[in-house]
């Protein structure tokens, strides 16, 4: 403002993150889960199909290098212009082995390491992350741990003519979505029941601040 530049963007925290909550959720569906590992699955295939390929070059590269071979062992060494030259073929020959091979052990290299879970060991993953991310008792450090896990940034943005909060999810994998929640606008306000509200006065007679924070969580 001191500069005359524009405002920083401003927005309540509370319904994006809860959308983004409902986000990482949805990524650990068991629908989501096949999928990925399906994807994962194409990717080795794809991935073992490259190093077929490469075999292949390295079979036809050792038969040139062997030909190369019998075709110097059998030259007259008197005729040294004739042996040089096969010698010469040769060490190419051996050369383009090396270089194949080369290449197939950075293949191997780079392949991840083999998976041994399947979808069913993901079968109640959704259910029981979601039992744990509504429980009062869950530590919030656990919450963030898991997001930190799946998504890497957050961008956010205002579309003031639509009155919407933008943001942009980038996750771990490579993919991005985007999500579009309604902005609360001026003069507009959340209000608890009343009925709720009668409900915690009732409780601080009995119960303490971590219990009624507890169970008023669990009903909204």
């Amino acid at each position: 403002m001191d500069n005359g530049e524009p405002r920083c963007i401003a927005f309540g925290g509370l319904r994006v993150d809860d959308a983004i909550a409902a986000a990482v959720l949805r990524v650990v569906e068991p629908a989501a889960i096949q999928a990925a590992l399906q994807a994962q699955q194409q990717e080795a295939q794809q991935r073992d199909q490259v190093r077929e390929a490469l075999t292949r070059d390295l079979e036809a590269a050792r038969f040139a290098a062997a030909r190369a071979f019998r075709q110097y062992d059998a030259s007259d060494p008197h005729n040294r212009l004739v042996t040089a030259e096969l010698e010469l073929r040769w060490n190419r020959a051996l050369e383009r082995v090396a270089a194949v091979q080369a290449r197939i052990d950075t293949h191997d290299a780079q392949r991840p390491v083999p998976v041994a879970a399947t979808s069913n060991d993901f079968r109640t993953l959704a259910e029981d992350l979601e039992v744990a991310w509504t429980d009062p008792a869950t530590d919030a450090r656990l919450k963030k741990r898991i997001v930190r896990t799946l998504l890497q940034e957050v961008i956010a943005d205002i579309d003031a003519p639509a009155g919407e909060i933008i943001l942009v999810l980038h996750w771990v994998g490579g993919i991005h979505t985007e999500l579009r929640l309604p902005r609360r606008r001026r003069g507009e306000r959340n209000s608890t029941a009343i009925e709720v509200v009668e409900a915690v006065r009732a409780l601080v007679r009995i119960a303490n601040d971590n219990l009624i924070a507890g169970l008023h969580n669990a009903i909204n």
